[in-house]
């Protein structure tokens, strides 16, 4: 069964879809979606939603392509979100480029689903997890330990019966359960002919496990060991199709499957993996280092964590903090869009770090594409870079030369 798809950019309106879809998204708008004169649009999230009839409503990120980016511009900006995706800190490296050449063609959902199936399919050839649970009952023949008491009850008259307790190599356990219930969930949703028959043939691999009767129980109790390490990227899936990702589990009527990414987390992981990847002039630390805002007594509150620090040595040359924002360079307003929240922000950050220069790191636009270069009132600086995200490597180099000539 084919299931309409629309696909609407970050902030658009969502124009065209059938009262019943609109009213299905009402409720899952308060969460992550925003209301925009009087109509639904895409906030700083995107990913996919589906509705109560099946309608896929696919939000792309905003991404300037530039002016050569042809015609077939929403391939162009799912390819490119989904390997910014791969840096995600939540995802790990579960959509390698085979995946997404692939299924470059296909709405998101359909590949998050093959990649899942992909990696299940390799978990199940080589055998689902055991492991040994204890099973009670009265059986014609001694196996395992009597239990006496209950015997004695059941038995008395017929002595040809024991009541024993036995320990049996089960695939019942609670990774096993958590991922009968995705795929279970997943088949009515899916327009992939590929997808749907995988979902199938996996399911009768799992036929031997119940679903989940608890599902945030089974997430609780499963333990992947050293022996189960084909199961790590498949559950980082199931944690995306089940719980999607620590975002707000929608459990209303009508909207039944949400996989939303927050775009700025999204940019800021996949700009520090990428100055990691790409520059070797500086040690990159991500998150960090984290120092201490204040104190109150002995003991440190309000830690200050940027989203990226270039190291040299021991020393913090450089504090960038990543923003998914565009901002317009040739306007007139000299603020040029930039939140001066953020300045407070990278202020107070180059003083804690004893470093002469920060920068805020915005995607590359066609109104902005070079760097902004401020003063702060100590004579301190702040440059702002352009980043494109589809050239990072270019981007990384351009912006190290910058921060290098740009350094009191």
């Amino acid at each position: 069964m084919m299931h309409a798809v629309h696909t609407f950019r970050e902030h658009e309106q969502f124009v065209g879809l059938s009262p019943e879809d609109h009213s299905d998204l009402v409720e899952f708008a308060r969460k992550v979606l925003k209301r925009k004169d009087g109509d639904l649009a895409a906030s700083n999230h995107v990913g996919v939603v589906t509705t109560r009839r099946g309608t896929v409503v696919e939000i792309l990120p905003k991404i300037d392509l530039g002016s050569g980016s042809g015609t077939d511009t929403d391939e162009t900006t799912r390819r490119l979100f989904l390997r910014m995706l791969r840096c995600w800190r939540r995802l790990g490296e579960t959509l390698p480029d085979s995946a997404i050449r692939a299924m470059r063609r296909f709405p998101m959902l359909e590949v998050f689903v093959h990649r899942f199936l992909n990696d299940l399919a390799a978990l199940a050839r080589s055998g689902l997890a055991r492991r040994y649970v204890p099973v009670e009952e009265n059986l014609p023949c001694l196996r395992g330990r009597i239990l006496f008491r209950e015997h004695v009850r059941e038995n008395l008259v017929n002595q040809a019966r024991f009541h024993v307790v036995y320990d049996e190599l089960s695939v019942n356990r609670p990774a096993n359960r958590l991922i009968h219930s995705t795929l279970a969930k997943l088949l009515p949703r899916v327009s992939s002919n590929q997808n749907r028959q995988s979902l199938r043939e996996l399911l009768a691999v799992f036929s031997d496990v119940p679903r989940s009767a608890d599902l945030l129980d089974d997430w609780r109790k499963h333990h992947i060991d050293r022996s189960m390490h084909q199961y790590a990227p498949v559950m980082s899936w199931v944690r995306l199709f089940l719980f999607n990702h620590g975002l707000a589990t929608y459990s209303g009527a009508h909207a039944n499957l949400s996989l939303m990414f927050p775009m700025e987390q999204v940019f800021e992981d996949f700009v520090s993996h990428s100055y990691g990847r790409y520059q070797t002039n500086f040690a990159v630390i991500r998150q960090g280092p984290q120092r201490p805002m204040t104190r109150i007594g002995d003991r440190n509150a309000f830690m200050m964590k940027p989203d990226l620090s270039l190291m040299d040595g021991n020393r913090v040359a450089f504090v960038l903090d990543a923003k998914w924002k565009h901002i317009n360079a040739p306007g007139n307003d000299p603020r040029h869009g930039i939140d001066q929240d953020d300045l407070y922000q990278l202020y107070a950050y180059a003083k804690a770090y004893e470093c002469n220069l920060a920068a805020l790191v915005y995607p590359r636009t066609q109104a902005f594409r070079c760097p902004l270069h401020y003063r702060f009132f100590d004579r301190a600086g702040l440059v702002c870079l352009p980043f494109d995200v589809q050239d990072p490597e270019g981007s990384v180099q351009t912006s190290v030369r910058t921060l290098c000539e740009f350094a009191p």
